[in-house]
Order: C-alpha cells, then structure tokens, then sequence
C-alpha cells in the first residue's frame, strides 16, 4: 500500500474517532460494535474516543480477531454475507462499520444485522470509499478504471457520495446527522482535509453518521428476494 493511500486511511479513522467523540456525553459507558474489526487497532481507538464500557467485534479472519481480542474485543466469527449477528435486539449503543460494505456482494444483511442490534436513538458510522471522488472521475474520462472498484481488486460494489447517503437513509430507519468525506487522493493530508471539508462529494472516503429511529428497516425486501421493477433485487 502506498503512502498516499496510508494517509488517507489514517485520516478516514480520524474523522470516525471524531465523530465518536461527538457523541460519546450521550449515554455513559456505551456498547460499541466494530463490524469488520480487523485486528482491534482502530476498533480500540475508536472505543477510547467513545468511552466505551464494551467493546464488540466481527472478523471473520481468525489470525486478526485473535489480535482484536487482545486488545479487549469480544469478536464473533461472522461471514457478512451470510451469517447473523449473535448479540440481542438492541443490545449495542454505537455501531462502526469502516470499509466493510464495498467488499459484500450481500450489503442487505448486514445493514439490516447492524440495525437490528442497535438501540432505538443509537448511533452507527459507515464508511466506503468513494466511487465519485475527483481521483476516479479523472480515471473515467481519461478511460480507465476507477481504483475503488478494480476489475482485478477486493471491492465488488462501488457508492457515490450521495447514493452511499440515500443507502443508509432510505426508509427513513436511520435519520442522517452528517455526511462527510476523508481524503482528496492523491493529494497528501495537510491539502486533503481542507480539500474534503470544501467538496465532500469529491473526496476519497465517505462517513455517515446516522441515527437510528425505529420501524421496519428498509433493506428486509431485498433479503425476502421481493422483486422491484421486474427484476430480482436479491443478490446472494
């Protein structure tokens, strides 16, 4: 990984520990849930910016959630795509899922697992990286391939700023409290931050904050397998 990229992943955790901290007076010794954990590292800081009392995990490598449990995770060995979460309804305060969601063909799952574990007014913070950043719109019109999603690289599903936003506030499930971006690749830190800050939509990474708000989440008719406009819109 270049260094580039390494800046910008640092500043991506960054804004998610921010954030963290901006909600962290709202409820004492919190739950946090870090879906796709990793080895703990950013999971643990993100737990130090929140306060949090527990800290959950999901890692489905079993080398880095050994990692992530040393740190003081509890981490469940989940495959995203098919597995169900092993924590009750509305167990958890905060949810993290940071560069998950572009590597699941089955995003539908997930989404609706995170939701079902969060407490009603919880919060969850969901990163992917930007399909419509400036570095992949110069890409397309110079005929390449964005690097977000490679032919040849680990991520299946690509989101634009805003159609990442619509993803998660669809239904209204979640209400949208911020929806910023980390990193103007391949630009270094001290002129991607204010670079981001000034065209979010054309920045490397996009964060949701979100607000859970109850009902039915939106994302179950594509679980079921209900069809939408004549075509299947389940895609296991």
């Amino acid at each position: 990984m270049s260094d580039l990229c390494t800046q910008v992943l640092v500043g991506v955790g960054e804004e998610i520990e921010r954030l963290l901290h901006g909600i962290a007076a709202e409820r004492s010794e919190p739950t946090l849930l870090d879906v796709g954990c990793w080895d703990g590292e950013l999971s643990a800081r993100c737990g130090a910016a929140l306060g949090a009392g527990r800290m959950l995990g999901v890692e489905v490598y079993e080398g880095p959630a050994v990692e992530a449990e040393a740190k003081g995770l509890e981490v469940a060995r989940v495959d995203l795509e098919t597995g169900r979460l092993p924590w009750e309804d509305a167990s958890v305060d905060v949810v993290v899922c940071n560069q998950v969601l572009e590597h699941l063909k089955n995003v539908w799952l997930p989404m609706t697992e995170m939701y079902r574990v969060l407490r009603p007014g919880g919060h969850a913070v969901l990163s992917v990286p930007n399909l419509a950043s400036l570095h992949n719109r110069v890409l397309l019109a110079l005929g390449r391939q964005p690097t977000s999603i490679r032919v040849f690289g680990p991520h299946v599903r690509g989101y634009a700023f805003g159609e990442f936003r619509e993803l998660v506030g669809r239904g209204g499930a979640y209400e949208v409290e911020r929806a910023l971006s980390a990193g103007f690749y391949p630009l270094p830190a001290r002129w991607s931050k204010p670079l981001s800050r000034l065209w979010p939509s054309a920045g490397h990474t996009t964060i949701v904050l979100a607000r859970k708000t109850g009902g039915r989440p939106p994302w179950l008719e594509y679980i079921e397998g209900e069809v939408e406009g004549g075509m299947q819109t389940f895609y296991g």
